[in-house]
């Protein structure tokens, strides 16, 4: 089945090969292309777009994958290809997209029309480019006013320069000086494409004279691009003048010529994908073995994690991906990243645990307040769980309202049933966000991870934060701040963790294998999930602090608010509270669950399996089962949490063998 293509990138993998892939394939590839790359592109202008980014995949390269070659630092040695976004219209976006330098290009001086539309064949993975399409390109000064209008970006681009492919050396040697001199500023490295024009035919003299002159333009590092077809005599005649003239190396990339018939016309192709992987691995070996000193980017059909160590292992400095990412989605870099360190000498000799410094314990490490805190959490949803299926209100609700339990139900009977469901859900949450800080402490802080601590933090100050929507119902409540005053500075003290390690050590994941492709559908699922409770507990508080009832509500109580009002004018004030407070806690446990969806699915990461699963229980026995236990089982009132609960269960499901798979099995 083949099917045009432009090069779709740009969101997560739990919702790229879930989601937008399959609905992309059905867009013309212009209007796939177009939607995907001015989407992200448009959002990272925008203040917050790059954080947005960054929190969806925390992406970021750990600080160890850093590397100085030819006097550029390159955050990891993993980077994007020429002719994924041949406009630059997203360059800011992906630069966070964990890579280390990006490729623009291919760029000439004067525009290049796109002419055909480019192929792609699903069953091999394989993109295929008309002979001209693949130097299609707005033009220089196009590329120049969209590379000024982005500042400094976050990685080293470089530029794949060309020319007519007609040129003659004098007038090729012309175009690319003037190239390199109008993008020297903006570009830290230059490639010089070598399929476009007959560089073959020229002389070795000319050959020569047009590698010097470039040489002497720039002091920027420059690469002379090789197809992965390049036979031995070619490469040596190519790159033996460019190597003496004082060229930092090669670039591997831009597919093998493919002359097949192409739909129903002759015409010569450019193929790129896993067909090109071994030549160009090959290559590279051979170059490497040639040009020991050499600084050599390998590209070519790199679409899994053990690709990219393929060519690394053949002699490449860097690699280079480009049908990998449409393939095998935008988190194909990070995968790569984490299986470079993974599989690194240096990272697993050192243990995460011993070689952290650690501040000053405070009677106890960082990581045991942590415990202390997510026990604290439990013990107080289990007391108020308790309660809530009891007596419902404690003597100081008494006090407040200046009515007994026994006077609540004489003036509405559902009154006290309505409140304990109320109190029954914020306990249950409770209790779930207690077993996710147990977890994150002990699995997260206690090894110094970086994602953990932050995931606290940003959870638990929403959840400690949420104490004063209490007060402002002119309401204190006692047990909620004597557990809040209690439980705070085990918090403070939890978050003095050490916690600086962005990669935990696991045996590398190499392949898209059956297990990471079902693993994308339960992350997905605990996204939505996470999104979900989040939006509900924002929801709840919003209603808490307004109308403080939604119709379900009073046709339960077969009451109006004024009704209520006239029973007793702080019995709405006490409702609301607790609305305030559950919306508040759901807020927080929301973010965590996102959180932890987002940014922990790793293979052999079993304890986010085990967090995840002991965390949803309570919640969804307290939120679902106290509504059977009062009698307010109003369908539409409790359709979203039965969803959930679905979904939660595929999730479980579908994430099990990937996250719990042993590390012998990985």
């Amino acid at each position: 089945m083949k099917i045009k293509v432009r090069g779709e990138v740009s969101v997560p993998d739990w919702s790229y090969q879930t989601l937008f892939r399959p609905l992309f394939f059905l867009l013309s590839p212009e209007r796939a292309r177009d939607i995907t790359l001015s989407a992200i592109g448009t959002l990272a202008k925008y203040p917050g777009g790059t954080f947005i980014i960054e929190l969806m995949g925390h992406m970021k390269p750990p600080h160890e994958l850093s590397r100085s070659v030819a006097g550029i630092t390159f955050p990891t040695s993993v980077g994007l290809g020429a002719g994924l976004d041949p406009h630059a219209t997203a360059i800011k976006a992906l630069s966070r997209f964990g890579v280390g330098f990006i490729e623009l290009g291919p760029v000439t001086i004067d525009p290049i029309l796109s002419g055909k539309e480019l192929t792609r064949n699903t069953q091999d993975q394989t993109i295929i480019y008309p002979e001209m399409e693949g130097l299609a390109n707005p033009g220089m000064h196009s590329l120049l006013k969209q590379l000024r209008s982005m500042g400094t970006l976050a990685v080293p681009i470089g530029a794949r320069l060309a020319c007519r492919p007609d040129a003659t050396w004098r007038e090729a040697t012309d175009e690319i000086l003037s190239l390199v001199n109008s993008l020297t500023d903006t570009c830290s490295f230059f490639s010089i494409d070598t399929r476009w024009f007959s560089s073959i035919s020229w002389s070795e003299a000319e050959w020569r004279l047009h590698l010097q002159e470039i040489r002497a333009a720039t002091e920027s590092s420059l690469f002379l691009l090789l197809s992965p077809d390049c036979s031995k005599p070619e490469a040596m005649k190519l790159f033996q003048p460019a190597w003496e003239e004082g060229y930092e190396g090669v670039l591997v990339a831009g597919g093998i010529c493919n002359d097949r018939i192409l739909q129903d016309h002759a015409s010569r192709t450019w193929l790129t994908g896993p067909p090109t992987h071994e030549q160009s691995r090959r290559l590279v070996q051979w170059l490497r073995e040639h040009w020991p000193t050499s600084f050599i980017i390998g590209s070519g059909g790199i679409h899994e994690p053990a690709d990219a160590l393929h060519m690394l292992s053949a002699g490449a400095d860097l690699v280079q991906l480009h049908s990998g990412l449409v393939y095998s989605g935008p988190g194909l870099p990070k995968r790569i990243n984490e299986a470079i360190l993974q599989t690194s000498t240096e990272a697993h000799t050192d243990s995460p645990g011993l070689a952290l410094e650690h501040p000053k314990n405070l009677l106890f490490p960082a990581w045991i307040w942590g415990m202390i805190l997510g026990i604290g959490m439990m013990i107080g949803g289990t007391l108020a769980w308790i309660i809530a299926a009891t007596r419902v209100v404690l003597p100081y609700d008494e006090r407040f309202l200046g009515m007994s339990v026994t006077e609540l139900m004489v003036i509405n009977e559902r009154l006290l049933p309505f409140m304990s469901h109320d109190r029954i859900s914020l306990a249950g949450t409770m209790i779930s966000i207690g077993v996710i800080y147990y977890q994150l402490s002990r699995n997260g802080l206690r090894y110094g991870h970086h994602a953990a601590r932050k995931i606290l933090l940003i959870s638990g100050s929403i959840g400690f934060s949420s104490f004063f929507l209490f007060l402002g119902y002119g309401y204190f409540d006692y047990l909620h701040a004597i557990l809040a005053i209690l439980l705070l500075p085990t918090f403070l003290l939890a978050l003095r963790a050490s916690c600086h390690i962005h990669l935990p050590i696991l045996p590398a994941q190499l392949r898209n294998d059956r297990d990471w492709r079902q693993a994308l559908w339960g992350q997905l699922f605990f996204v939505i999930i996470g999104v979900g409770l989040t939006a509900a507990g924002i929801m709840i508080s919003l209603i808490g602090v307004t109308g403080v009832f939604v119709p379900s509500d009073l046709i339960f109580l077969c009451a109006a608010p004024e009704v209520l009002q006239t029973y007793n004018e702080r019995l709405i004030p006490l409702i609301a509270h607790d609305r305030a407070g559950f919306g508040g806690a759901l807020v927080s446990d929301g973010i965590a669950v996102l959180l932890l969806s987002l940014w922990g699915f790793r293979r052999g990461e079993s304890w986010l399996w085990w967090t995840l699963l002991l965390a949803g229980v309570p919640g969804f026995v307290a939120g679902i089962g106290v509504h059977f236990f009062v009698g307010y089982v109003d369908f539409i009132h409790l359709l979203p949490a039965f969803v959930a609960m679905v979904l939660f269960l595929l999730g479980l499901v579908l994430s099990r063998p990937y996250l719990t798979a042993r590390h012998s099995s990985i």
